[in-house]
């Protein structure tokens, strides 16, 4: 059964509000730089990030103490719940992705249609069980009135969240769930987000090749007693791969070879263009490169290996 929203849009506003009084006390460190302001609001309780575009950056939130954006233990929120990150938008500039990790807990927009992912073009404000979470864009080419906001936290309240997609003859039409479909949203101040829906992170199951080939990506996951190894398609990359103990995660085998210090999702694998990445999940254990701790790490054409916990390795296979 799908988990309908427990607060309401005047919520959310007011949420808004908190969080924009809140961060205006706390400028971004420099305005040249550009990107998101990721924040969550919890009751009266404000928490925030600042993550630049370009950068590679990314942000995972969660009720885990090691997440990026916390919240509390057993608030109706997994342990390990979204990431954001920021993408390039075909215009040229960038925009926000935010993707739900499988969780049983959907978010929601304006509306009580429920998403698991989503890229958008401006400011976002969602919903998440009882909490509020949102990001603002920053830098020179943000919107002068959202940088107002941040600088002074002299707006005047919210005007709405209501959806503004419009039909060819200029009527209003509600927002659609389906997958590619761009809907446009009037945010606080008369702002216009542009939010798609997009491809939830793989259940990967029903995508596996029988065999590897052109367009499919070979991984193996190596511990001391026992190792497994799938084919992939790539374009399961571009929806995002978990890896971990949570059932939500890649099976396939792959499980019976992870212990205990691999968290329950450890590791996302993602392509955004050409670059494939792996992203830690701010896991307890950690995930290294060469010998070094890492977050992220780039996987080239001719593969690499992770460790991932204290000795399981991950080796992505030279592509042919």
């Amino acid at each position: 059964m799908t988990v309908q929203p427990r607060i309401d849009v005047a919520t959310m506003r007011r949420a808004l509000s908190t969080a924009e009084a809140v961060m205006a006390l706390n400028p971004p460190e420099s305005p040249m730089i550009e990107g998101y302001r990721l924040f969550r609001v919890s009751g009266g309780d404000v928490a925030w990030l600042d993550m630049p575009a370009n950068t590679g950056a990314y942000a995972v939130f969660g009720s885990h103490p090691r997440c990026d954006v916390k919240f509390a233990s057993g608030d109706d929120v997994c342990v390990r719940h979204l990431v954001a990150t920021c993408c390039n938008l075909p215009d040229g500039g960038f925009g926000l992705r935010l993707m739900d990790l499988q969780t049983s807990i959907p978010f929601f927009v304006d509306d009580d249609v429920p998403r698991r992912s989503i890229v958008v073009s401006g400011p976002l404000l969602v919903r998440i069980g009882k909490h509020v979470v949102g990001g603002l864009p920053v830098g020179p080419r943000a919107s002068s009135r959202v940088l107002q906001v941040s600088s002074c936290g002299m707006s005047e309240p919210p005007r709405g969240l209501e959806s503004v997609s419009e039909k060819p003859d200029g009527g209003a039409m509600p927002p659609s769930p389906t997958e590619g479909i761009t809907t446009s949203h009037r945010f606080a101040r008369g702002e216009i987000s542009h939010i798609t829906s997009v491809r939830p992170v793989s259940h990967i199951e029903e995508m596996v090749a029988p065999r590897a080939k052109t367009g499919y990506v070979r991984l193996t996951l190596q511990s001391s007693e026992r190792s497994a190894a799938v084919e992939l398609p790539e374009k399961a990359l571009d929806d995002g791969v978990l890896l971990g103990r949570a059932d939500n995660c890649l099976d396939r085998g792959l499980r019976a070879v992870l212990s205990t210090h691999i968290s329950r999702t450890h590791l996302l694998l993602l392509r955004d263009g050409a670059e494939v990445m792996a992203l830690d999940l701010c896991s307890t254990n950690g995930t290294r490169y060469a010998g070094q701790k890492v977050r992220r790490v780039m996987i080239p054409a001719e593969g690499l290996a992770l460790t991932l916990g204290p000795e399981l390795t991950l080796i992505w296979h030279p592509q042919t």
